[in-house]
């Protein structure tokens, strides 16, 4: 939606988009921004922390004690892992084979790892390994994210005050850095609206003939 606004192909407004969580409403503001409305989340189960420690190949003490390990959904289910530094993050290097085995396992598309020690002024560092649908690594994940503003408000990590601006790092590793803007609307301590989005930088064009 950013690339056809800076085409001329549309103008801001709302507009809705087929997808496999379903037909979603977005809004495309004048900067060429565009903020997409997820579902609202569901919580799913807690999974142990040695089965999803082993598929990453670290130690069980790498991932927090302070929160859990969570397929949450709004829209597309994911694993939540909790790591506790950006160091620790960064230096992941999962078994791939055994993330698709175990996502499968839990019918999730895949992990999404975060800490909320960060590089820059955001709520969360993260990454997000798809390998069961041969996306080894993804540099912006627009659903974990939202979703991941869900967990965090749920477990009582971001405040009433700041849900409405959420900041989240992603692709570092990839050298594909991204920031991903999300907001949640609460209304007595329950999340009535999620909103993911942010801001499409062209990097590169070129011509293809078919």
């Amino acid at each position: 939606f950013c690339l056809m606004s800076k085409k001329n192909l549309l103008k801001s407004g709302t507009y809705t988009q087929e997808t496999k969580a379903g037909i979603l409403n977005l809004e495309l503001k004048t900067d060429n921004s565009v903020f997409m409305n997820l579902n609202l989340p569901k919580f799913f189960e807690v999974i142990d922390k040695k089965e999803i420690a082993k598929s990453l190949n670290i130690s069980e003490s790498t991932i927090s004690d302070d929160l859990p390990i969570q397929i949450v959904s709004t829209g597309l289910r994911d694993i939540f892992v909790p790591i506790k530094s950006l160091k620790d993050l960064s230096s992941i290097k999962p078994n791939f084979e055994k993330v698709s085995e175990i996502s499968g396992k839990y019918n999730v598309i895949g992990y999404h790892l975060f800490t909320l020690e960060t590089k820059f002024d955001s709520n969360a560092h993260c990454r997000n390994f798809a390998p069961l649908y041969d996306i080894p690594e993804e540099s912006a994940t627009g659903t974990s994210n939202g979703a991941l503003s869900c967990y965090l408000f749920k477990y009582d990590q971001i405040s009433t005050d700041e849900a409405s601006n959420l900041v989240f790092e992603q692709g570092y590793i990839m050298k594909k850095p991204s920031e991903i803007s999300v907001s949640l609307k609460i209304n007595d301590e329950r999340i009535e609206e999620v909103k993911v989005g942010g801001i499409s930088s062209n990097f590169k064009e070129q011509e293809i003939t078919i």
